[in-house]
């Protein structure tokens, strides 16, 4: 097996573990608060370990284009591992919070450098190869959490759904420390006032998107908290000789479409995945399960569509992968606000939506990389990465308004999850629809900017990044 074959194998089996580990808790929360008590912040298990893993990207972005990707990478390896131990010898829910919180920020490494290493190590056409099996892996990663955490709950316990990760972060920290050659480190000093007002500013904006039906009369104050902190950060990084975030990413054509394309992208798929099981239980009466199973058309999409994508943006006109993201955004979102109950109509909307998701990811991840210099190739992939997370994390809130709004209206607090009444599934699913015209509404404005993307062959542009 050649070297960089075996570093590839590393590397998809860390982002596996770091995707993975956003969604195998669930299934075990139960088992978990039985153990250790603790109901009252049983959501802080999720928040911690997405709110940590999201905000830190830049961060190891910039310090790997600063101090080299290995280094970066295998210091965020035994992070991931740290907390991962802590997980399992936790000994009540305050302990387990904080430790899934370690969890996350070494997580956030291995979701962030896995594109970033990927991007540096494969030439051009290898990379539309590597960057489809990557997506792949991050996105099958999403869903065989839930059943992979149950069975390993029902089978040796809940702790083990965090010691597994042990041996298998070894064998990551192994193959890409002896494989991965270390890059020369840069004489660039990490920006530490704009670093920390972003961890700031970011982590309350999430926090608050996040929990805001939960921190009552605190929310406009975390919210300004944020605001304050963007506004300190953008002072900030026009002023630092060596911006954490380079401004000058947003004014190439190309990188700032990808950057809001995935923002878009984000917002859509990421909101179709948190509120689409609440409607298939609550109005079509189907298992948790079972909702979970309707929802594969979604990330076998994204999965069928990576490699393609990857090759099109290389060999053909940009544009035509970005115009393909749009459409078959516009389709899925309109297919799935028009299907009601009817399930085929539903389940080739999601697919369709599936099919958006990963041409956007692939093709920008891809265009992102040919056109960035390899000083800013981290940080460059990390806010790719950054913005297509809080683009789910401001969905998250944002479709639930008409959803809320209606459950509140109709004294469900309590009920959501038994048989409803014929008006009230009725209503519910009035809800839900203007959820989804949320959207289409997203999709289409994705459409509208994908029509601007320059229509070149990346082939022809040369690789900045090798």
């Amino acid at each position: 097996m050649t070297g960089q074959r075996l570093l590839l194998i590393g590397l998809l089996m860390g982002i596996f573990l770091a995707a993975i580990d956003s969604t195998v808790v669930g299934v075990a929360l139960p088992s978990i608060v039985s153990s250790l008590k603790g109901l009252n912040i049983y959501s802080w298990a999720f928040t911690a370990y997405i709110l940590t893993s999201t905000v830190t990207g830049p961060l190891w972005g910039k310090l790997s284009d600063i101090y080299g990707r290995r280094f970066i990478y295998v210091a965020g390896v035994l992070i991931f591992l740290a907390g991962s131990l802590l997980c399992g010898l936790a000994q009540d829910m305050v302990q387990l919070v904080v430790f899934r919180g370690i969890q996350g920020l070494g997580g956030g490494a291995l979701l962030v450098l896995t594109f970033t290493i990927v991007g540096e190590i494969f030439t051009l056409k290898e990379r539309a190869k590597a960057t489809g099996y990557t997506s792949s892996v991050w996105a099958m990663a999403s869903i065989v959490g839930p059943p992979l955490g149950g069975f390993i709950v029902d089978t040796v316990g809940w702790r083990w759904i965090f010691l597994i990760n042990l041996p298998v972060g070894l064998f990551c920290v192994a193959t890409v420390g002896r494989s991965l050659k270390t890059n020369t480190r840069t004489e660039t000093k990490i920006d530490v006032s704009g670093s920390i007002l972003f961890l700031v500013a970011a982590s309350a904006l999430l926090l608050y998107l996040s929990e805001f039906q939960n921190i009552g009369g605190t929310a406009p104050l975390i919210l300004l908290t944020s605001g304050a902190a963007f506004t300190l950060f953008f002072y900030n990084e026009r002023r630092s000789p060596s911006p954490l975030i380079p401004f000058h990413l947003f004014r190439e054509k190309i990188l700032r479409t990808g950057f809001l394309g995935n923002l878009l992208a984000g917002f859509v798929f990421f909101g179709i995945i948190a509120y689409m099981p609440l409607y298939l239980q609550t109005v079509l009466g189907y298992s948790a399960t079972f909702s979970g199973v309707l929802l594969l058309p979604l990330v076998l999409g994204w999965v069928a569509s990576a490699n393609a994508a990857a090759m099109l943006a290389i060999r053909a006109s940009l544009k035509i992968p970005a115009m393909l993201s749009g459409v078959f955004l516009v389709s899925g979102t309109v297919s799935l606000s028009l299907a009601s109950q009817n399930m085929p109509i539903l389940l080739t909307g999601l697919g369709l939506t599936g099919l958006g998701m990963g041409f956007t990811v692939s093709t920008f991840l891809i265009a992102t990389q040919t056109v960035v210099q390899r000083g800013v190739l981290g940080v460059a992939t990390s806010l790719l990465s950054f913005l297509r997370l809080m683009g789910g994390a401001v969905s998250a809130a944002v479709l639930w308004l008409p959803i809320g709004a209606l459950v509140k209206d109709l004294g469900l607090q309590e009920s959501v999850g038994v048989v409803l009444s014929e008006a009230e599934k009725r209503a519910f699913t009035a809800g839900f629809s203007q959820s989804l015209a949320i959207t289409v509404a997203a999709s289409a404005v994705a459409l509208i900017l994908y029509l601007f993307t320059p229509s070149i062959k990346l082939a022809k542009l040369g690789d900045k990044s090798s």
